[in-house]
């Protein structure tokens, strides 16, 4: 079984670094203008000039695939790096201070995350418009309470397990014991969770641009292809196949890895 997780996990890794190294450089690699219109090509078959054809208006949907990765894998860093940092810091907050505070967090963090994420970022982009800093903004909104949730559960179960206690009895100092038996656990369980809001963040952003709420055209966004295509299925499938495969290969990627993470082991104190 642990050889088995450790190739799924390695699969997983792999598949994740494709995808990054496909949104970093595929744009630079394939130099065709993604919103370049040419009607007279438009809903070409796969070619050598189109290697995945092109959309109803005559673009390139191998370059605008590539493109919409740059900006989904842009979105979502972002995201995630708000979203860490707002939780963890709110969560050393309330353990810091606990009381009042810590209630105060914890019941507000509750009331954020049981809104549906989805419907409320729907309705505000439509309110707010498109645009990838609302979308960054909305998607931070309803993320950040995921981090604070686990951040705070496992920081407060880690400070108060029997091994923390016994490094404080034995002089260990609250920074050694934070860095060498607290930060591994947090820090793999606080991966295993990016990972899963990777995904979740690809899915939200395809879910919006799908309903034309999202980033504004002719910006190349996935959802907004699939819209876009969905009724030429029958004599284009590849080029709807496209953004298809795109996202189920993020999705499916990182939740490879989440899932066959490695478990988290805390070193001692006294290292």
């Amino acid at each position: 079984m642990m050889v088995r997780a450790r190739g799924a996990w390695r699969l997983g890794v792999f598949l994740s670094l494709l995808f990054i190294l496909t949104a970093s450089l595929g744009p630079v690699l394939y130099t065709a203008d993604p919103n370049a219109q040419n009607l007279l090509a438009a809903l070409s078959p796969p070619a050598a000039e189109y290697p995945l054809g092109t959309d109803q208006l005559g673009r390139d949907v191998l370059a605008r695939v590539l493109h919409g990765a740059r900006y989904s894998a842009g979105i979502a860093v972002a995201v995630i790096a708000l979203s860490l940092v707002t939780g963890c810091a709110l969560a050393g907050v309330a353990m810091w201070f606990g009381g009042a505070i810590a209630a105060a967090l914890t019941l507000f963090s509750d009331a954020v995350y049981a809104l549906p994420g989805l419907l409320v970022i729907i309705l505000l982009a439509d309110v707010l418009g498109g645009g990838a800093a609302v979308i960054i903004f909305l998607l931070w909104l309803v993320k950040w309470p995921e981090y604070f949730r686990l951040s705070y559960a496992v920081g407060n179960q880690l400070m108060n397990s029997d091994h923390v206690l016994a490094s404080r009895l034995a002089g260990a100092s609250g920074w050694r014991i934070f860095r060498f038996q607290v930060l591994p656990v947090m820090t793999s369980y606080l991966l295993s969770l990016g990972a899963v809001s990777v995904g979740q963040i690809v899915l939200s952003i395809a879910t919006i641009g799908f309903l034309g709420v999202g980033i504004a055209p002719p910006q190349a966004e996935w959802g907004m292809m699939i819209n876009d295509l969905r009724i030429y299925w029958q004599i284009s499938p590849v080029q709807l196949a496209a953004p298809v495969a795109a996202i189920v290969w993020v999705v499916l990627a990182l939740l490879i890895v989440s899932q066959s993470m490695p478990a988290p082991k805390p070193r001692s104190s006294d290292a």
